[in-house]
């Protein structure tokens, strides 16, 4: 038996695995079925032989720590192994909204043309299945013990944010460490020919606008913040239309993300369609480009809000900051020059080392002096996406990129 006809003995299993926990919703916000889904795979992990720790923030730390959402945030901590070379694997169990216009269920995974369907399999459940089957591919061909491989299982990866309850709060408890840990693969969706370096900066946080009720007969009488925030947000875009023309040098992917961004979201505010709104509150995100330095995005801020006072004097602009990192960008890594001659092996490519055009929480390790990088089965254009899916043939090939990687630290 070889690594091949191993990872075909398992895939059954791999892909009830995948589509079961698929099947439990752990929508984030708000966070959904957490105690649900840590109870179902951290039973399945002890099934496995793992020695499983559940770790969780008390109600005060919950308080610092989730500004979206509600209930227990547990974290899995599982340990296979006792020796030699240590390899951790990160993967967040928490999904965005499902929304509406799907054709398949999002909760009720299925498999059509070779792909499974549904919310999570690309982000980043699909990273879960993967992470745990790899070594249970090893397992059919050798005695794996005299290694250490640990499983971080976090939530409240998709609400982001300076700290959270999952990775952060495992790194600041001394879970994750130099100590504890030779390698620390997370298994984000990048593309499965793709391994990930870091990603882009990002700044995050909400315009909050106050003005001043009035009838709807005379609106002129009021302070309208609807008004007062289509003018602003108009002046967002206008800032990205009319900016800055730098192209990043830096491999982010898609091509598209190499230049600076800004959204808008959310929008929320007004009582009645008849009375003036005196309250509204939008979302903006700006992400950053290696080339740019995090101030000139805070500084746009101020400059938006002297806009909205010269144009709306009845209303007061104010930004709640919630979230900003800096680009990260992971070099000279180790780990990296070994996987990237396996998935050359396996895919026949050269593998491209990339950028996420999005944040995730390989920021919380960096500078910790823990050699850490993504690489996962997922499509980066199925995260968040409606129809949401996950190749199978990328589900069985990054599983077996995974188990040689481990591989070579088998004595």
């Amino acid at each position: 038996m070889d690594i091949d006809d191993a990872i075909d003995a398992i895939k059954k299993d791999m892909i009830n695995f995948l589509i079961k926990i698929i099947n439990i919703p752990t929508e984030n916000p708000p966070g959904l079925n957490y105690e649900k889904f840590v109870d179902y795979v951290s039973e399945y992990l002890k099934s496995l032989d793992y020695k499983v720790e559940i770790v969780k923030p008390n109600k005060e730390e919950l308080k610092q720590l989730v500004k979206f959402g509600e209930g227990e945030r547990p974290n899995i901590v599982a340990t296979y192994g006792n020796g030699g070379v240590k390899i951790g694997f990160n993967s967040h169990y928490d999904v965005v909204p499902s929304g509406k216009g799907w054709s398949h269920d999002p909760y009720n995974a299925v498999i059509e043309n070779g792909k499974i369907y549904g919310r999570g399999s690309s982000d980043m459940k699909s990273g879960i299945a993967v992470q745990l089957f790899a070594v249970e591919a090893l397992k059919m061909l050798y005695d794996i013990k005299n290694i250490t491989v640990k499983q971080f299982i976090v939530p409240d990866e998709e609400t982001v944010g300076n700290r959270n309850a999952g990775t952060y709060y495992l790194v600041e408890k001394g879970y994750i460490n130099k100590k504890n840990l030779d390698y620390l693969i997370f298994t984000e969706p990048l593309n499965p020919t793709n391994i990930g370096i870091g990603h882009r900066g990002a700044l995050w946080g909400f315009f909050k606008l106050k003005g001043i009720k009035s009838h709807g007969g005379f609106p002129q009488k009021g302070g309208d913040t609807i008004r007062c925030a289509a003018k602003i947000i108009n002046y967002i875009y206008e800032i990205l239309e009319n900016g800055s023309n730098i192209v990043s040098k830096y491999p982010i992917i898609p091509e598209s993300s190499r230049r600076p961004s800004y959204l808008v979201g959310t929008i929320n505010g007004g009582d009645w369609m008849n009375t003036v709104s005196d309250y509204l509150t939008f979302s903006y995100v700006r992400r950053i480009v290696p080339e740019e330095k995090i101030d000139s995005a805070i500084n746009e801020i101020n400059d938006i809000i002297d806009y909205g006072k010269r144009t709306c004097p009845n209303v007061n602009i104010e930004f709640d900051q919630y979230y900003i990192t800096d680009s990260i960008i992971f070099e000279n890594s180790q780990g990296v020059k070994l996987i990237s001659k396996i998935i050359k092996d396996v895919y026949s490519v050269e593998p491209f080392l990339v950028l996420s055009p999005g944040t995730f929480d390989i920021r919380f390790v960096y500078n910790k002096g823990i050699d850490a990088f993504n690489y996962g089965p997922g499509l980066l254009e199925m995260a968040h996406a409606t129809d949401e899916y996950v190749y199978i043939e990328d589900l069985i090939k990054s599983t077996k990129v995974i188990a040689l990687f481990l591989k070579q630290f088998i004595k």
